[in-house]
């Protein structure tokens, strides 16, 4: 595997785990293509992920999720079956990350504002950009089941 493969691969994990929380990321980096989630969240193709790539995610992922358009996701959003099982995982998973209030829905200021430890963490300097290469040492440092 090339060193550059190897660098894609792991920011696409770390990619998932920073654009959500903590509980909601873990699930969904083990379930989405590692791929998918580095296109996903490096939306100006430049290897980096930084802060506002991160914020225009979560804000896209949001309105997604709003299906019902009353500015909250809730099990009001859920899809029909069989996708509404799914959907209602994934909504406690969110909850557990975004839901500051507890009310068992998620507005989209609780969605942006909610912090994201694993780009805290993995941005070493500072800069509000995770390079391929703190994105691969975050991957490193998180523990495989």
């Amino acid at each position: 595997m090339t060193q550059f493969k190897f660098h894609r691969l792991f920011a696409a994990a770390a990619a998932g785990l920073m654009v959500l929380g903590a509980t909601a990321s873990h699930a969904l980096a083990q379930e989405m293509d590692p791929e998918e989630l580095i296109a996903r969240a490096d939306t100006n193709g430049d290897g980096d992920i930084s802060w506002e790539e991160v914020t225009a995610l979560r804000s896209d992922s949001f309105d997604r999720l709003d299906r019902n358009d009353d500015g909250v996701v809730s099990s009001d959003d859920s899809p029909a079956r069989p996708f509404a099982a799914r959907f209602n995982e994934a909504l406690e998973r969110l909850q557990v990350d975004f839901d500051a209030d507890r009310d068992g829905q998620i507005t989209k200021d609780e969605m942006m504002d909610a912090p994201a430890p694993a780009f805290e963490n993995g941005d070493v300097n500072g800069d509000g950009i995770l390079t391929a290469e703190e994105m691969a040492a975050l991957r490193a440092s998180v523990p495989t089941q």
